[in-house]
């Protein structure tokens, strides 16, 4: 679902974020990105989402080759990828509801299943109670569900998660975690670019750390939380 060939990215003659990584996630693969700060893990995230191009190799996503991929079409491949970062980025002038039809409203899908939808995915991050309140009443751990619940609202085969627990305390990031096994479970594709090394080795996943730019392992840590 996603692969990596030799892939480089540089921003100029002195700066060099990703140095030939290679590596291949398949569909309903839950991995682990990781490295210390300026490592290269938010320039691999913004590759997958075309908001970069590499310098040099290849990134493929769904079997789409993303270098070549004309700039009309990066609104399509962007609709298949689900993004949940760090801040939320919720609309507090909006409902929950409504900030998670953001994505249906763009795509222009029709009135009738936008409501369906909208509360298909608040039932799974468990917030459908709550579809008529403002973002700013409800919790941390739950403002990220929410933005979990619109990432994830039109179906998206590929889930790309910055920091997603960076602001929560460790059982409400357990439990965020335990969604994202659950996406996995189901068949989408989720890389979570996190510090947090405990949840990685709770959640015994594959790990792809990042030092310097360069790709220096992609293995499985050792874990008992499985999904």
């Amino acid at each position: 679902m996603i692969e990596f060939r030799q892939v480089t990215k540089r921003y100029d003659s002195d700066h060099t974020a990703l140095r030939q990584v290679n590596f291949g996630l398949e569909r309903g693969e839950l991995a682990f990105l990781t490295g210390h700060s300026g490592a290269g893990k938010s320039t691999l995230l913004k590759l997958i989402m075309v908001m970069e191009r590499p310098s040099a190799g290849e990134v493929i996503v769904g079997g789409q080759v993303l270098n070549t991929l004309p700039r009309r079409q990066v609104p399509y491949i962007r609709r298949h990828i689900g993004v949940v970062f760090q801040n939320h980025q919720l609309l507090f002038d909006r409902t929950v509801f409504d900030n998670v039809a953001m994505p249906l409203e763009v795509m222009g899908t029709p009135a009738r299943d936008i409501g369906r939808r909208v509360r298909a995915a608040l039932d799974k991050v468990g917030l459908l109670s709550k579809e008529k309140m403002n973002p700013m009443q409800l919790s941390g751990g739950e403002q990220q569900r929410v933005g979990i619940a619109r990432a994830v609202v039109n179906k998206p085969p590929v889930l790309l998660a910055d920091e997603p627990t960076g602001n929560l305390d460790p059982e409400l990031s357990a439990d965020i975690m335990r969604l994202f096994a659950e996406f996995s479970q189901v068949g989408v594709t989720v890389l979570i670019a996190t510090h947090d090394i405990a949840l990685i080795n709770d959640l015994g996943r594959r790990t792809l750390t990042l030092d310097h730019g360069r790709l220096v392992t992609g293995v499985v840590a050792k874990g008992g939380l499985h999904g």
